[in-house]
């Protein structure tokens, strides 16, 4: 997929040093679910990633390398399908914090979005987020996604209990935004 700036794409094993330049740091990990991690570990995971490439069954997910045009990986999306019934999907997002405030993430979230409710024809997207991270919360704001819930202490996360925020957007408000 490619945006005026982005290429976004599935993982190969061409990116673990960039993918672990940001994964590595304990402040891009702080409103992540893990700790951060080694290369070995992001080689792990690219490993599995790479092999996800369809979006068919309730589960099914991508996390895809968000690249600059020149290349170099700036970050990462997630987009998993959460009910192919209830036409629900998630987005997330990881962006290496050298390159944040250049409007990279809502580029490429908007694309991923593009891409569910055009394409895909999903009715709602979601993203679930510590409600603390101000970052991810703009962002889902700027989206034109609603807050829809709090949940207090409803994640056991790193040895202590976290609340998780959700934001939401429907296909027909998606397009309404266009």
């Amino acid at each position: 997929m490619q945006t005026p700036r982005l290429t976004i794409r599935l993982m190969t094993d061409a990116d673990i040093d960039a993918i672990t330049a940001h994964e590595s740091r304990a402040d891009v990990c702080e409103y992540l679910l893990y700790e951060p991690r080694t290369r070995d570990e992001v080689a792990e995971k690219i490993a599995d990633w790479a092999i996800r490439t369809r979006l068919r069954r309730d589960g099914d997910f991508l996390q895809l390398a968000v690249a600059l045009n020149d290349g170099r990986v700036i970050g990462e999306l997630y987009f998993s399908l959460v009910s192919v019934e209830h036409e629900t999907a998630e987005i997330g997002w990881v962006l290496n914090p050298d390159d944040q405030g250049r409007g990279y993430a809502a580029e490429a979230a908007a694309a991923l979005l593009d891409l569910g409710f055009g394409r895909m024809r999903l009715h709602r997207i979601k993203a679930e987020l510590a409600p603390e991270n101000t970052a991810s919360v703009s962002l889902c704001l700027r989206l034109g996604m609603r807050e829809e819930a709090h949940f207090v202490e409803d994640m056991f996360v790193k040895g202590s209990w976290e609340d998780t925020g959700v934001y939401a957007l429907l296909r027909r408000e998606w397009e309404a935004q266009a």
